[in-house]
This record gives C-alpha cells, sequence and structure tokens, in this order.
C-alpha cells in the first residue's frame, strides 16, 4: 500500500514535473511522472555495471555515483543519455551532490555578444573561469560560453555568443562536487566538478555515515537566500551554508517505524520548489509500517508546515466558583523547531459552566513563538476540566 513512484534502484531525482532513475539493468535512464506512469526511457550510450546510489540533475546535465565514489555526468542527446565525464574518487561513500545555480538572460543577446547581463549570481558565484550554458532559446539551441571577468552586471566572455537569445532564457552552471566520504570517521569532500580535483576536506564525524543528500538555494523559509547542502542525518534533514559550512536549519522527519526508535533509512533526496522527496523503501502511515519491494517518495515540505502541538495551563487548580481563571498556553511548533506565526488555535473544554474567554487565538505575530494564549474561567462543579488546542495551517 501507499505505493508510488516505484522505482526499481535506490537513485532518484526530480525536475520538471517528471522523477527520474538510472536502472543499470535495464541500461537505461528512466522518467517517470509522481504516480509511477513510465513517461520515457534513454537509453545509455555507455553501459553501467555497478548500482547507481545517488542521482543529481543540474538543469541540464544528470551525475551519477557507483561504487566507491565513481561519479559521472551525462547529458542527453537526441533522446540518448551520454556519457561526458568519469572522476573515480576512490572514497567510501553512498550520498553526493552537486553545486548548480539557476538564472535567466536579463537583456536581449543578438548573437556574437561577448557581454552579457543575468538576472542573479553575477556579484556571487559567478567569476573568470566560470562556464555558463545558455538556452534553450525560441529555436531550442545551447552553447557554453566561458566567463572572463564580471564588472557590475556586466558578465565579459572569452568570446561572443554563438546564438540569440531573448530575456528570461535559462541559464545554467555548475562548480563543485560535494561528496560524503563513509570512511569511519567522516568526511566532506568538496571536488572540482569540471576536473575532479579535491579543492578541500573537512574532517567531522557529523559527516560519517550518511546515505542521501542534495542541494539547492532556499529562500522560503530562512532569512535570505541560502545556497544550501541538505543531507539526512536520522530522522534530521540538516541544511548547511555551502559558504561557510555553518549548520543553520534542522527538519524533523517522520522516517521512524511505529514502534518510534527504529529509523527507515533515505536512499536519496530530490527538491523541486517548496518540496523535498525522499526515496525509501518502507514508510508508517497512520500508525502502521508499510514495507515495499520497490522505492517510493516520501514528502517533506520546505515551507513551515506546523509539526506539533502543546497545551499547558497556569495555575492547575482553580476553585468552583464561577470566578477565577487560569491561564492556557497553546505551543505550536513548526518541522524547525521554529514557532509559526499567525496560526489559528481553537481550544475547546469539556466543562459544561466553565468557558474558554478568547477563542481561536493566533499564535504570537511580533516575537515568533508559537504561543497561542488564551483565559480558562472556572465552573461551579468541582471536576477535572480538559482544554485541547487544535491548530490548523492557514496557508
Amino acid at each position: 500500500m501507499y505505493e508510488n513512484i516505484r522505482f526499481r534502484k535506490p537513485n532518484m531525482t526530480a525536475a520538471n514535473g517528471y522523477f527520474y532513475s538510472f536502472d543499470e539493468n535495464l541500461e537505461s535512464l528512466v522518467r517517470k511522472i509522481d504516480d509511477g506512469t513510465i513517461a520515457f526511457t534513454y537509453p545509455l550510450d555507455t553501459l553501467i555495471s555497478n548500482t547507481i546510489n545517488s542521482l543529481e540533475f543540474d538543469g541540464v546535465n544528470f551525475w551519477t555515483l557507483e561504487g566507491n565514489a565513481i561519479i559521472k555526468r551525462w547529458q542527453i542527446e537526441n533522446n540518448i543519455c551520454s556519457l561526458k565525464d568519469t572522476f573515480n574518487l576512490g572514497y567510501s561513500s553512498s550520498a553526493f551532490t552537486v553545486e548548480h545555480y539557476h538564472t535567466a538572460i536579463s537583456t536581449t543577446i543578438s548573437g556574437g555578444d561577448d557581454i552579457i547581463q543575468v538576472n542573479n549570481y553575477y556579484d556571487t558565484v559567478i567569476s573568470n573561469g566560470t562556464i555558463l550554458t545558455l538556452g534553450p532559446n525560441n529555436l531550442d539551441q545551447y552553447e557554453e560560453v566561458t566567463v572572463t571577468s564580471v564588472s557590475g552586471t556586466d558578465i565579459t566572455l572569452t568570446s561572443g555568443t554563438q546564438y540569440s537569445y531573448n530575456i528570461d532564457d535559462e541559464v545554467n552552471f555548475y562548480n563543485n562536487l560535494w561528496v560524503f566520504n563513509n570512511d569511519g570517521a567522516g568526511s566532506l569532500c568538496k571536488v572540482d566538478a569540471r576536473t575532479g580535483a579535491l579543492l578541500n576536506q573537512y574532517s567531522n564525524s557529523e559527516y560519517d555515515n550518511i546515505t542521501a543528500c542534495t542541494f539547492a538555494r532556499i529562500n522560503d523559509v530562512f532569512d535570505s537566500n541560502v545556497d544550501a547542502l541538505i543531507y539526512v542525518k536520522s530522522t534530521n534533514l540538516k541544511f548547511i551554508n555551502i559558504n561557510t559550512l555553518a549548520n543553520y536549519g534542522i527538519m524533523t522527519m517522520d522516517n521512524l517505524r511505529k514502534n518510534g526508535s527504529t529509523i527507515i533509512s533515505v536512499y536519496d533526496l530530490a527538491i523541486s520548489g517548496d518540496t523535498i522527496y525522499r526515496l525509501q523503501h518502507e514508510g508508517t502511515y497512520y500508525g502502521t509500517d508499510n514495507s515495499w519491494t520497490l522505492y517510493n517518495y516520501q514528502i517533506s515540505p520546505v515551507r513551515s508546515f506546523i509539526d506539533s502541538i502543546t497545551v499547558t495551563a497556569y495555575p492547575l487548580i482553580l476553585p468552583a466558583n464561577a470566578y477565577n481563571a487560569t491561564e492556557v498556553i497553546a505551543l505550536v511548533i513548526d518541522q524547525y523547531g521554529n514557532g509559526p506565526a499567525y496560526k489559528p488555535v481553537y481550544f475547546t473544554d469539556n466543562d459544561a459552566v466553565g468557558f474558554i474567554t478568547r477563542n481561536p487565538v493566533y499564535t504570537d505575530y511580533f516575537f515568533g513563538t508559537g504561543k497561542a494564549i488564551t483565559y480558562y474561567k472556572a465552573g461551579v462543579n468541582i471536576s477535572t476540566v480538559n482544554i485541547e488546542g487544535t491548530v490548523t495551517q492557514y496557508d
């Protein structure tokens, strides 16, 4: 039950409304829609013998991880998936990602232009030597251009463009590979995605035994746009700023069996829009464990989503005099452990005489504590009174 994408192999990525997986037995890149229906299969021009452990897409290229960190770059050409690069890093790895960026042309290009402008990244990650992929244009043409320098919003190229482009035509590029090395001690390796050269290695037990990760620019939850390395650690999804390696966000996931202690493995991650897709071999629904013969995705929303609500009161004992009141506090927490603002909380009680004074109450808007405070005024019957709080997402 509850199967969806039904991939045969433990790798997956998502793009443009489709899901992809490399299947070495079928010798193909398989493209499916979200209910598991095959939309297309792309034959490989180079056969692979090892199981692909992880798959990433950078907007133009597909990247695979197999064996001892053998990373390959593939590109679809004439409906064939063609091998372009192979890097044999020799690590013990099950998870990697490619640092990739997406922007758009901001001025019309007539062809032969050696200075272009784009919407984003001209003042950050685009620099001398960056290779940009322009297109497709209205004739479905692409080309790669190399950056010589950046001055303000002007990006100077080593040679003029071959084709013409309109405003908002795509610009994609990639810089580095990030590979988790499960060597017992743990390390995160930064690798030049053009040459396969190791640029830096960060040793930390935090990076050991990582099975799934991906890369994305996150701007819907945190204070500013962050180029994020996102990886699974136990029941948490962790967000690292690749520029500082600072951990700036932790999301709680629901990858536990019904016993509350057995962790369900996540084999690969993909992010599309505001949704993270976790590739798993099992899942728990409504208190029941479900295992599958094939791999299916589970969803983690990127945007703030209500995860829990707890209700407390002070004082807990009131005289039954129809006069005294107790402060009732509902604490609402999202999947990042933060208190979302302006969420409506509805309070109910089982006292026919006593009553809630304010209802509903919205979580604290100004301080972001996630608290909604109301009051219960006592009745005249001596009894145990139960007060419950219910919160809605309200988006």
